[in-house]
């Protein structure tokens, strides 16, 4: 089972692997990230570390012109948006927090609007947080038994 998280980011904004984990870190989650990524370039999977567990992602960034169709998921907030940034995972808990955690930081650090496929709805940064804790919760459980 494959699961999505997209982020819709406003013309401008990008970000680096170190300012995403510090902003992570402002928001209680504790990530590690490939301090040479950025946004500009990222195309495939990315390894990291969330809260000392090991985690990765595959991540695609995609131009608005090049995703019109998820770009209009967005609803009303569509119109500001100039890049989708698209989250990709497995079953797996940790990586399901893991995407959630880098979502939440974008969203604040970029001004970033997330949108979650599967529930068809958009998903406010506390609620981004609160799911990113919730899976690594059951990540830690899971690893527990």
């Amino acid at each position: 089972m494959s699961m999505e998280l997209l982020v819709g980011l406003p013309a401008g904004m990008t970000t680096t692997g170190g300012a995403i984990a510090a902003e992570a870190a402002r928001l209680g989650l504790t990530l590690s990230f490939d301090k040479g990524f950025s946004l500009d370039d990222v195309d495939g999977f990315q390894p990291g570390r969330l809260a000392q567990m090991q985690a990765g992602i595959e991540i695609s960034v995609s131009d608005r012109t090049e995703v019109d169709d998820l770009v209009e998921l967005f609803g009303p907030n569509a119109e500001g948006i100039a890049r989708v940034v698209a989250f990709y995972w497995g079953a797996s808990f940790v990586e399901g927090a893991f995407a959630y955690a880098v979502a939440a930081a974008l969203i604040s650090a970029c001004k970033g609007i997330c949108f979650d496929p599967q529930e068809d709805e958009q998903l406010s940064l506390e609620q981004t947080v609160q799911a990113a804790e919730g899976m690594l919760s059951a990540a830690r459980k899971q690893t527990a038994d």
